[in-house]
């Protein structure tokens, strides 16, 4: 078995164009695996490994350019972070994260896959019912590599087999969404309706339905919907590969997916238990957001089993995450992942509205500091991180912020972050790794994490990493809803919109807008209450409002001078500082394929503009 377990760990590593190819010693390799139930569920369970399927908090800023590579963050350590962000992209060059190549790597997992597909039938010692469920994941998940694909390059070759003859082309967008939702479709009735506690990890019905919705709502967008900057996109042979016309259409079936998943009435946002939430009350719920998988703090044992918002999770160590996002004045490596003032000014006022502009709060004429504590601050806390919505405390470690992750045996240390030069977490105290803006994220750390720099401990369990929850599904359904039917669906999409706000904290809207002004609500509302999940990056490419004079990743993103103060209202600290120059231009839409791929397969095309 070791022999057969080198030669697949050979066959599985081979390049996305020659993995196509057969030959009869892999033959008969397969099948003696495939003779064996347990070796049939071990070759299962590596679908979902972190060989194909990222981690998101593994390594943070080092392996995931999806989570740092957008104007919420400013990563100067590590070269792959800039090279997204500065428009040195090429064929020669193209997007990885430590040498990960997500073109090869997906091809290689859904190749894994079609493996899977084509020989578990060959195993007869897997009862009839676990054999329908694993077919059906392994179609679901071949579909969702697809898609992993499908966002980041465009159109692609559907590789429905494992093994063909000839070059691979893509096929047209379009074709694409729809072959992979067909397929998680006809996936969903012999998947798991509910997991248990032992397996939540694993995708459900619920999962297929709200992947489902997310699909329809980038195939719905306007980089992909009518784009006629692809006009040229084509096949060798002419074919079109990006619709050429606007097809309104494609909003409706989006918001129809989104309210199948809604309907199901299977999930539900995680909202304080308390009957009368305090401010901290909303504070700490929102962070067991992504740190809970079940409602374990509800009253009720029906509660705390039955429904929950998160849809689709992976176990996620944080350990990488916590070291790397926790401030220097706690054992860890001094907040290197830093968050953009930017990002910070999306938060809303705790009374729902929208921040003043950033370089207000910075005019030398009118700073100030806070002369009391209020919620989420103390005394002298910079007044642009007063009276903020309870999520931006929830999510963000700030200057003269006071947090504790003591340890057990130490439970009363408290720390107050100093992130100007001289203070405990600043970059005088701050040797190689450091902070470079005066904030980093606490979002996706565990409440319960423990820290204690004198003793050199840092201990953060696992959490589940959301691949897709309610709350976002929530936020699908409006914008395809407003884009189908402008501010006639208002009234449908409010009451949903609202109970994203009010769950966290701040008040709903009751007024009357048009669909411009509820487009940009809700595009708001998604940066915030998705913010350190992966979106961000995604979804200013579909709106197609990354380039440009003012593009989202076209633009300069700012951070505190890290460089100077010796306290909390030292002003030099508090100057606007420009971060990692950005540079978006239209080719970077789509990430190219590496021209040694185009060079091996003719038919292939390279993205456009490169």
């Amino acid at each position: 078995m070791k022999k057969i377990t080198i030669f697949l760990a050979f066959i599985l590593t081979v390049s996305s164009c020659s993995f196509l190819d057969q030959n009869p010693e892999e033959l008969n390799t397969l099948e003696k695996v495939f003779s064996s139930r347990s070796e049939t569920r071990k070759w299962f369970s590596r679908m979902y490994s972190s060989d194909y399927f990222p981690l998101e908090l593994w390594g943070s800023a080092y392996y995931n350019h999806y989570m740092f590579g957008t104007d919420d963050a400013n990563n100067e350590l590590d070269w792959h972070i800039p090279h997204v962000l500065n428009g040195s992209i090429s064929p020669e060059a193209p997007v990885t994260s430590t040498d990960v190549y997500y073109f090869s790597t997906f091809y290689q997992a859904i190749r894994h896959c079609n493996i899977f597909l084509e020989h578990v039938d060959e195993c007869l010692e897997l009862g009839i019912v676990e054999h329908r469920r694993m077919k059906a994941e392994a179609r679901f998940m071949r579909a969702m590599y697809h898609f992993y694909l499908l966002r980041e390059y465009g159109p692609i070759p559907i590789v429905d087999h494992s093994f063909t003859s000839g070059m691979m082309e893509r096929r047209p967008y379009d074709e694409c969404v729809e072959w992979i939702v067909n397929e998680m479709t006809e996936a969903i009735p012999d998947m798991y309706e509910t997991r248990n506690d032992n397996d939540l990890g694993y995708p459900t019905q619920g999962a297929a339905l709200a992947m489902i919705s997310r699909i329809r709502l980038y195939a719905a967008s306007p980089l992909f919907n009518g784009n006629t900057i692809y006009a040229n996109f084509k096949n060798t042979d002419g074919t079109q590969l990006i619709n050429q016309t606007y097809d309104p259409e494609k909003w409706k079936k989006a918001a129809d997916a989104a309210k199948a998943v809604i309907d199901l009435g299977r999930y539900q946002l995680l909202k304080p238990s308390s009957a009368n939430p305090t401010f901290d009350d909303y504070v700490n719920n929102y962070m067991r957001v992504t740190t809970t998988w079940r409602d374990n703090e509800s009253d009720s044992e029906e509660a705390r089993n039955s429904a929950t918002e998160i849809i689709w999770a992976r176990p996620q160590a944080t350990s990488w995450w916590t070291m790397q996002c926790l401030p220097a004045c706690f054992y860890s490596w001094n907040a290197r992942d830093a968050v953009t003032l930017n990002m910070a000014n999306e938060y809303f006022m705790a009374d729902g509205s929208v921040a003043r502009p950033l370089e207000e709060w910075f005019d030398e004429d009118n700073m100030q500091w806070s002369s009391q504590a209020g919620n989420g601050t103390q005394r002298q806390t910079f007044w642009m991180f007063c009276d903020r919505e309870p999520r931006f405390y929830a999510t963000t470690f700030f200057p003269n912020q006071r947090v504790s992750y003591a340890t057990s045996d130490h439970p009363d240390v408290y720390e107050t972050i100093e992130f100007w030069y001289s203070g405990n977490a600043g970059l005088s105290k701050s040797s190689g790794d450091h902070n470079s803006t005066g904030l980093s994220p606490r979002k996706n750390i565990p409440p319960d994490a423990q820290s204690n720099k004198g003793e050199g401990k840092c201990t953060s369990r696992n959490i589940p990493f959301p691949v897709i929850r309610l709350a976002e599904v929530y936020l699908n359904y409006c914008e395809a809803m407003n884009e189908y039917k402008g501010s006639a669906s208002h009234a449908e999409i409010l009451p949903y919109l609202n109970a994203i706000r009010e769950r966290a904290g701040i008040p709903g809207y009751h007024g009357s807008y048009s669909q411009e002004e509820m487009r940009e609500m809700i595009r708001h509302e998604r940066r915030v209450e998705l913010v350190w999940e992966c979106h961000r990056y995604f979804d200013v490419r579909r709106w197609f409002i990354a380039h440009g004079e003012n593009g989202a990743l076209n633009t300069p993103v700012y951070g505190l001078n890290v460089a100077e103060g010796t306290g909390p209202t030292d002003p030099s600290f508090f100057k606007m500082v420009e971060g990692i120059p950005r540079t978006f231009r239209i080719e970077h839409y789509l990430a190219p394929i590496k021209s040694s791929e185009i060079a091996l397969n003719p038919k292939m095309v390279q993205a456009p503009y490169y």
